[in-house]
């Protein structure tokens, strides 16, 4: 779900994947499967700017599989 919402995000943005985030970061989310924005920031690959760039839309993605 997370690499289709990457694909989905990166097409509109007209660049490539690994720009919105690493394979290795997508890995990295859903180990840790962060439920706040402040465990988003524990991620590495995951900064300030992808937070508030990105950060509500992977938290959604992610509450589908809770």
């Amino acid at each position: 779900a997370l690499k289709q919402w990457r694909l989905d995000t990166a097409r509109e943005a007209q660049h490539p994947p690994y720009m919105v985030f690493t394979d290795a970061t997508l890995l990295s989310i859903v180990e840790a499967m962060p439920s706040t924005p402040g465990q988003m920031l524990d991620i590495s690959g995951i900064g300030p700017a992808k937070l508030e760039q990105y950060g509500e839309d992977v938290l959604a993605v992610l509450e589908d599989f809770r």
